[in-house]
C-alpha cells in the first residue's frame, strides 16, 4: 500500500515545533530594546560608582564627563596641578576608560540627557556628588537613556552620591 501525505501525529509535530521556533523568537526579539537599555543603564551606574570608589580610595576628585553630541562619556581625575587626566581602562590596559554608543553592543541607546549644567560630575574625597569648580551639589543628578523610545533615568543623590536606575 503506497502512501501520500503526512499523518495526523506529524503534522501535529510539525505545528508544535513551528510555534515554539515562533514563541522563542518573539520573545527573543520584543524585548531586546528593553534589554539594551537596561544594560546600559547599568553600566553607566557601575562606571560611575567607579570613578566615586576612585575618588574616595586616592583623595584624589573623580568623575565623569558626558559628551551628548557624540554619544559617549569617559572617565577622569582631576590632578594636583588642576589639569584633567582620562582614567585607564581597568578591562582594556592602555586604553582611556571611554564609552561610546555607537557601538555594537549599545547600538540604539543614545544619551538622552543630564541634569548638570556643564555636563561633568566630579566626586570629591568623600563621595560626595560635585560640580566642576569642586563644590557639592545641592540637587540630585539626573541622566536619561533611551533606546527606541523607551528611557530609563539614572539618579545621583547629592550630599552622598548614592546611586539608583
Amino acid at each position: 500500500m503506497k502512501r501520500n501525505g503526512f499523518t495526523l501525529l506529524e503534522i501535529i509535530l510539525i505545528i508544535i515545533l513551528l510555534s515554539l521556533l515562533s514563541i522563542t523568537f518573539l520573545i527573543k526579539w520584543s524585548g531586546f530594546e528593553e534589554i539594551k537599555l537596561s544594560s546600559a543603564i547599568s553600566k553607566l551606574a557601575s562606571d560611575i560608582a567607579y570613578a566615586q570608589h576612585l575618588a574616595i580610595t586616592t583623595q584624589l576628585y573623580h568623575g565623569i564627563s558626558f559628551d551628548l553630541a557624540n554619544e559617549k562619556y569617559y572617565l577622569f581625575r582631576i590632578e594636583e596641578d588642576g589639569g584633567l587626566s582620562t582614567i585607564e581602562d581597568p578591562y582594556n590596559p592602555k586604553k582611556d576608560f571611554v564609552v561610546e554608543y555607537n557601538t555594537e553592543e549599545l547600538q540604539g541607546v543614545t544619551l538622552e540627557s543630564i541634569s548638570i549644567k556643564d555636563t561633568q560630575l566630579i566626586f570629591n574625597w568623600k563621595g560626595t556628588p560635585c560640580n566642576i569648580t569642586g563644590e557639592e551639589l545641592d540637587d540630585d543628578v539626573t541622566i536619561t537613556l533611551a533606546c527606541k523610545g523607551k528611557t530609563k533615568t539614572l539618579t545621583i543623590t547629592a550630599q552622598t552620591g548614592k546611586i539608583v536606575w
